[in-house]
C-alpha cells in the first residue's frame, strides 16, 4: 500500500494531525534557515506558535490527541517531508504541535563526542517528564542547560559567586 492509500486509509481526525504535523515540520524547517534558531523556538513554544505556523488552535469540541499521537503524526509526516528526519526540526514541529494542543513541553539539546574527535548533538522534546520524541541513543548524550535556567541559577547565586575565578567581583566599594 503506497503513501496516498495509507494516508486515505486513516481516520479524519489523524489525516488532519498528520496536514497540521506537515505544516509545523515545514514551518521549522524554514525557520531554522530564515530566522534561525532563537526566533523558530520562540515561535515554537510561544504563545502564538500555533497562529504562525498553522493558524488558530482546532476548536475543543473533543479530546485533544495525545502527546504520543502527535509525535507519530511528526515522524511519520517527517518520512515524507525534506528537512523532516532532522532530530531539531522534529523537537520543534512537536514543540509546536505541542503548544497548539496546551500540553507544555521542553526542547532539550545534548552533545557528545563524535568517532572523528568532533562533537555530534542530539535535540529531543520531554513533556510530562517523558520523552515524546528524539529518544534515539539518549544514553550517548549530555544534556546541556537551557539558557534560561542557567539565568534562574545565576540569578539565585550570591553576586559574589557569579564571576569566574580571576575575574573582576563588583561587589566591593572601592570602585
Amino acid at each position: 500500500m503506497g503513501a496516498p492509500a495509507k494516508f486515505l486509509a486513516l481516520g479524519w481526525r489523524d489525516r488532519g494531525l498528520l496536514m497540521a504535523a506537515s505544516c509545523a515540520l515545514a514551518g521549522a524547517w524554514i525557520g531554522l534557515r530564515t530566522a534561525g534558531f532563537e526566533a523558530t523556538q520562540r515561535a515554537a513554544g510561544g504563545a502564538r506558535a500555533s497562529h504562525a505556523w498553522c493558524g488558530p488552535p482546532p476548536r475543543r469540541r473533543r479530546m485533544p490527541p495525545s502527546a504520543e499521537r502527535i509525535a507519530w503524526a511528526v515522524r511519520a509526516a517527517g518520512e515524507y517531508l525534506p528537512g523532516g528526519g532532522n532530530c531539531l526540526v522534529r523537537a520543534l514541529a512537536t514543540q509546536a504541535l505541542l503548544t497548539r494542543y496546551g500540553y507544555p513541553a521542553q526542547l532539550r539539546i545534548g552533545v557528545r563526542k563524535a568517532e572523528d574527535g568532533g562533537l555530534a548533538a542530539h535535540a529531543w522534546l520531554e513533556a510530562g517528564g517523558a520523552i515524546v520524541i528524539g529518544d534515539f541513543a539518549m544514553g550517548e548524550y549530555t544534556a546541556l542547560v537551557a539558557p534560561s535556567a542557567r539565568q534562574s541559577a545565576m540569578a539565585q547565586m550570591p553576586v559574589s559567586g557569579r564571576n569566574p575565578p580571576g575575574g573582576i567581583d563588583d561587589t566591593r566599594g572601592d570602585r
